[in-house]
């Protein structure tokens, strides 16, 4: 009894010693925030730089500082920079603010939801896990694998922040079957950590399966009127988290040890899914219009009418109509978190201004613009990406304030923009180096892990991918002709 008194003591200490230091983290925020802004505003103009261009850069970096620092709530962050760029005459007025929500990808995010949401509703991701195990759940080690594996398929055609959020689910009923505390918590160390990043690098496989993937390449359309086609983007991408997947899945389980498992705790946990022995008919609806959509999407390469985005879009719509009626609408919107919409129009609101207030050029000069060979470029874009997300970890900022700089390098160094954006689009998609982007942050939440656990597989995954990116890429190019 004394033993267990002690435990419980330790605990609230635990807790009220991290309560003050989410509290003093968050003030420090607001107050490097302030700073930043104040700072950015008094600052002269000079070096190439304009008064609106110095402005555009203090509100980009103290909007990072307060979402590192999770200072405000995301969304409550993003609202107040919208409001804060007309009145720092960073925009011309608040409709100019707000001219990132237009973006198409924003649409592709709340669609991807419905897609989710029609998995979710219904025992379709189930069904995946439970043939999986029947042939993987041995043990922990094959049972993590077939995790990682039931999430590529999904990922690779859905946004991450939903199939995040359906894994998560799976993943902590699974830990329910493990009456050990320390056995539980180890374990659920090791899926909270394979989860999101699975799902960040499955999403290197299809350009929908990321909204970072999207977004290259409607600002290299955008930019250049140049694009990449479906197939030609799963040509790079497919066999590249194919050679991820494997040094991942023993990274995950050699570094964080998960407990043990044996059959009989497997068929508990299939049982405790409860999915029914056939598929109704609801499931069978979902499943012909996610294969219609799938073709389309692939169709695409060909077919230049076909728009992805218009896919996505529809196909959650007919979820909806009567006589299909998958989902409603009410559950539906409960599900969708907004926080993934809100951060994307705002990076993008942000990342226009930076383009109009000449920050983009600014930064495009601080690159070497000598002669280099298509590999050492692919390279140093990686290099530069994996880097920068260190010091801004949210994937989308890096994506939106890069792409014009590496577009003028690569015609500076006379090779197609095409390979760098696409290079810059998958690098992006690798932002786990620690929780605070916002895929981590979903399983970050469920304390199984802390903020210093991730690196300690990520930083190995990340220099993997900074060699493997660009072969795969210069092989696909150079090799096969296929780009």
């Amino acid at each position: 009894m004394q033993a267990i008194a002690l435990r419980v003591i330790y605990i609230k200490i635990q807790c009220k010693m991290r309560r003050r230091q989410t509290v003093l983290k968050k003030n420090i925020g607001m107050i490097l925030s302030l700073i930043i802004l104040l700072i950015s505003f008094f600052i002269p103009e000079g070096g190439g730089l304009s008064s609106a261009a110095i402005r555009t850069i203090g509100l980009s970096v103290a909007f990072l500082c307060l979402l590192v620092t999770e200072a405000l709530p995301l969304s409550i962050t993003c609202w107040t920079m919208l409001v804060l760029m007309p009145m720092f005459g960073v925009v011309q007025g608040f409709p100019q603010a707000l001219t990132g929500f237009s973006n198409p990808v924003v649409f592709f995010i709340l669609g991807s939801f419905g897609i989710s949401a029609a998995f979710t509703t219904l025992p379709l991701s189930k069904r995946i896990m439970i043939v999986l195990l029947k042939y993987f759940g041995k043990n922990i080690k094959s049972f993590l694998f077939a995790l990682m594996l039931c999430i590529l398929p999904i990922t690779a055609f859905v946004s991450s922040v939903p199939a995040c959020t359906l894994f998560m689910a799976i993943g902590l009923s699974f830990l329910e079957l493990f009456e050990n505390e320390e056995d539980k918590k180890a374990t659920g160390r090791a899926f909270m950590i394979a989860i999101p990043v699975t799902c960040l690098f499955g999403g290197m496989a299809t350009p929908v399966g990321s909204t970072m993937n999207l977004l290259a390449l409607d600002l290299l359309e955008q930019y250049t009127g140049q694009t990449i086609t479906f197939v030609q983007w799963m040509s790079v991408g497919v066999p590249l988290v194919i050679l991820v997947l494997p040094i991942w899945w023993l990274l995950v389980y050699k570094i964080y040890k998960p407990a043990e498992i044996n059959e009989n705790m497997v068929k508990t946990f299939i049982e405790r899914l409860n999915v029914p022995s056939k598929m109704n008919t609801q499931e069978k609806k979902v499943l012909a219009i996610t294969s219609i959509m799938i073709i389309l999407w692939i169709m695409s390469s060909w077919v230049s009418q076909i728009n992805v985005i218009m896919v996505t879009l529809l196909g959650t719509c007919i979820m909806f109509f009567p006589g299909i009626q998958v989902l409603e609408w009410k559950s539906f919107i409960k599900g969708v978190n907004l926080d993934p919409v809100f951060l994307l129009g705002t990076v993008l609101s942000i990342g226009n201004a930076m383009i109009d207030n000449g920050v983009s050029d600014w930064i495009s000069s601080l690159f070497p613009s000598s002669p280099m060979a298509l590999p050492m470029l692919m390279v140093f874009t990686v290099l530069l990406v994996l880097g920068i997300l260190i010091i801004m970890p949210v994937a989308p900022s890096v994506v939106m304030f890069l792409a014009v700089p590496l577009i003028a390098l690569a015609e500076a160094t006379g090779h197609n923009p095409t390979l760098i954006i696409l290079t810059l689009g998958m690098a992006s998609g690798n932002c786990y180096l620690l929780p605070l982007d916002t895929i981590p942050l979903i399983t970050y939440g469920s304390g199984y892990y802390s903020m210093l656990d991730l690196p300690k597989s990520t930083l190995f995954l990340q220099m993997y991918i900074l060699i493997l990116l660009p072969l795969v890429l210069w092989v696909a190019s150079s090799v096969l002709h296929i780009i």
